[in-house]
């Protein structure tokens, strides 16, 4: 081969290398794909209104579980049952979904806002790990989870927690709030199954969309959300949101990872 060839075929190569090194790449929760893996419980009405944070917490536990299923202490509900023992336990008020999966696996409720959230109805359910050694050995949230929480939660700081998160085979759920036309403030609790990422010039790694389910939109569907920073934060970056259309910014501003593998 001729001299210039060579160099032809090693420039060619090189800027194959260069592209695939910022090329978009698509991270999941394990046993999770774009077709399945992810689990979907809707609101179902009236009944269950206040309940996101009891079906974002519902749909991680069911995902936790069956990649544990050896570990899942007999009697334990599985599957779409783990959301009727919610619904069945609490008052339909807003809560939190860190509190729920603590309560699923040690039994332990603490509202963070004990005035306005969801009460226990149901005593005698929840702990179903109480004997299970994350329980025994300290908090099963610090075994478990991982969060930011506010204003602190930025872009930056939101990009390293999923990169890695999913990188690592966990899952998670997010919390944003937006404001309707009547200028009413409104907070959601969403589970995200993967991410859109880039890896940049400097070697950092760029959101370019979540793969979520939503409790409201009454259809068993894994939207791909574009995200992009603003004001230092993540915000949704549609027109028109999928579910409540055009009704402005979207600010990501909490997120919890479920580990797929707890800290022993």
């Amino acid at each position: 081969m001729k001299t210039k060839q060579i160099m032809w075929v090693i420039f060619l190569g090189a800027m194959v290398l260069v592209g695939q090194s910022h090329a978009d790449e698509t991270l999941w929760a394990a046993g999770v794909t774009r077709e399945s893996g992810w689990n979907d419980i809707d609101k179902t009405g009236p009944a269950d209104s206040g309940f996101c944070w009891g079906i974002a917490a519902s749909n991680l536990i069911a995902w936790w579980q069956e990649q544990h299923r050896a570990e899942v202490p007999p009697g334990t509900p599985t599957g779409k049952n783990i959301w009727q023992v919610f619904r069945q336990s609490f008052s339909n008020e807003g809560s939190d979904p860190d509190q729920a999966i603590r309560w699923w696996f040690s039994g332990e409720y603490t509202p963070m806002q004990p005035e306005s959230s969801a009460r226990i109805i149901a005593p005698e359910a929840g702990g179903y790990y109480r004997q299970h050694e994350m329980v025994r050995g300290g908090d099963v949230a610090t075994c478990l989870l991982y969060c930011g929480r506010s204003d602190t939660v930025t872009a930056r700081r939101l990009t390293h927690a999923l990169h890695s998160g999913f990188r690592s085979g966990d899952a998670f759920w997010i919390g944003v709030y937006y404001y309707r036309p009547d200028g009413r403030r409104y907070t959601h609790s969403l589970n995200v199954w993967g991410i859109d990422c880039r890896t940049q010039e400097d070697g950092s790694p760029c959101i370019r969309a979540i793969y979520m389910t939503d409790s409201d939109d009454r259809r068993r569907h894994l939207h791909r959300i574009p995200v992009r920073e603003e004001a230092g934060m993540l915000i949704f970056d549609c027109a028109a949101h999928p579910l409540y259309g055009p009704i402005g910014r979207i600010t990501i501003n909490t997120y919890t990872g479920m580990r797929l593998k707890p800290l022993r």
